[in-house]
């Protein structure tokens, strides 16, 4: 049997079986009264922020009628993240005569350096005009930035009295670079460490897990950066415990 008989028969089969089943537990098909704009896609879970793009994060509307003009209102629901942070650039999408696609932009209200580059930034948006699709008039993007692979470093710990070696990804962003030390101390734990010049800086964040009080391990830190070596004094810490004291850790880049 050729594969245009196999496909012929896997059609045959399928509408039989569907036209033996209940009618009656087949959904109401969705089909609006009128023309409608919706978001084309529901969740768009990986928009790059960078210089490329300014660092906004474009999102795609869909029409069902090509005729004439249209005009959408959009919403951008606030959250921490992104408060005071991003906005739309308009609050208003308009598709000329023709056109099945329009496109509405949220921007920094930031410099780029004032951006954290260690978080994902989530835009919950929704049509609010009456021209909105009563199924499709909600869209989630999620944005970051993207690390370049570096290679794999090689890291002494003072504290763990031991050395290991670590996959490290790179950023610039502005006048900072950042490395992403991929599981340094623990599995699924990603270290950042932001680099000015030759300041080194390690935020406050999560780092290790202790199995022995049974609580997430935090550090935070400074240090310097000689040509491929990123000395540090790093506090491990677990909130309202206590610290196990600073420790001089080092980081050597490939």
């Amino acid at each position: 049997m050729n594969i245009m008989k196999k496909i012929y028969l896997l059609i045959t089969v399928v509408a039989l079986a569907l036209s033996s089943c209940d009618q009656e537990n087949i959904g109401t098909i969705y089909e609006p009264d009128s023309p409608y704009v919706s978001f084309a896609s529901s969740v768009v879970p990986d928009n790059v922020l960078s210089a490329n793009n300014n660092f906004s994060v474009s999102c795609v509307l869909v029409r069902s009628d090509l005729s004439g003009s249209a005009t959408a209102s959009i919403e951008l629901e606030m959250n921490a993240d992104i408060d005071g942070v991003f906005a739309l650039e308009s609050n208003s999408v308009t598709f000329g005569d023709g056109e099945g696609t329009a496109y509405v932009k949220i921007v920094p209200l930031v410099s780029a350096d004032q951006l954290d580059p260690t978080k994902t930034y989530v835009f919950k948006l929704t049509i609010t005009s009456d021209n909105a699709s009563e199924l499709y008039n909600t869209a989630t993007y999620k944005a970051g930035f993207k690390f370049d692979y570096v290679g794999t470093a090689n890291f002494t710990s003072e504290l763990f009295e031991e050395g290991w070696t670590v996959e490290v990804y790179k950023l610039v962003v502005g006048s900072k670079t950042l490395y992403k030390a991929k599981e340094l101390y623990d599995v699924g734990i990603d270290v950042t460490i932001t680099v000015e010049g030759n300041v080194v800086t390690v935020e406050d964040q999560l780092a290790w897990y202790s199995g022995y009080y049974e609580s997430d391990v935090r550090i935070v830190g400074t240090g310097t950066m000689d040509g491929k070596v990123i000395s540090l004094t790093l506090e491990h810490y677990i909130p309202d415990l206590g610290s196990f004291g600073e420790y001089s850790e080092i980081l050597t880049l490939p």
